[in-house]
């Protein structure tokens, strides 16, 4: 069986693309578990990822598709999350997305998709979408 994590951000349309990169692939819904994932800045009891218009949407277009979709959350430091939940899983694959920026905006703010993709032990499929 073959396991992939999608992290999903808020991002509605980065979650849809994401979703849609899966379809694209040449996978046997029957052989796969898909595992929606999605990381809460901050510990809340309330919190619940499947109420995120964008796991709802990546949901939605997986299900529809005739995959078996499970959704969970955690809370922290986004890149060590992705990571641990990619072990916890035995991913073959991790599926992250993010917006195309200049060296100098990755440089100035960051990149959770980009720190992911250096410190990662499994491939990872990363869908980008425009500003």
């Amino acid at each position: 069986m073959m396991t992939i994590p999608l992290a999903i951000d808020t991002d509605v349309e980065q979650a849809e693309g994401q979703a849609e990169s899966i379809l694209e692939l040449p996978l046997v819904r029957d052989d796969m578990r898909l595992v929606l994932f999605h990381v809460f800045r901050a510990d809340d009891e309330g919190a619940d990822a499947r109420k995120l218009n964008s796991v709802a949407a990546a949901l939605e277009r997986l299900e529809a598709a005739g995959f078996d979709v499970e959704v969970e959350q955690s809370s922290g430091d986004a890149v060590q999350e992705i990571l641990d939940e990619a072990a916890r899983v035995d991913a073959d694959v991790v599926s992250l997305a993010g917006r195309k920026r200049s060296p100098t905006g990755k440089a100035l703010f960051g990149s959770v998709s980009q720190d992911v993709v250096l410190k990662s032990d499994q491939p990872v499929l990363y869908e980008t979408t425009d500003d």
